[in-house]
C-alpha cells in the first residue's frame, strides 16, 4: 500500500525516506511487506497526507 502511495505522487523511495526522517533501508522494509513499528508508520502517514492535501 505505501508503494503505490508513494507511485502515485511522484515520489521516489529516497524523496519518502528524506521527507519522513526516515532510513531508505526502512522504506524499503515496510513496502517488502514487514513490519514496521507505529513511529515509523506515523511518519510514513503524515508524509502521505500531507501530499493528498497538496494534490486537491
Amino acid at each position: 500500500m505505501i508503494k503505490s502511495l508513494r507511485t502515485k505522487h511522484h515520489y521516489s523511495q529516497e524523496q519518502l525516506a528524506q521527507m519522513s526522517g526516515l532510513s531508505l533501508r526502512t522504506i524499503q522494509r515496510v513496502e517488502s511487506g514487514q513490519s514496521a513499528s507505529l513511529e515509523t508508520l506515523k511518519s510514513l502517514a503524515a508524509v502521505i497526507l500531507a501530499a493528498v492535501i497538496m494534490s486537491k
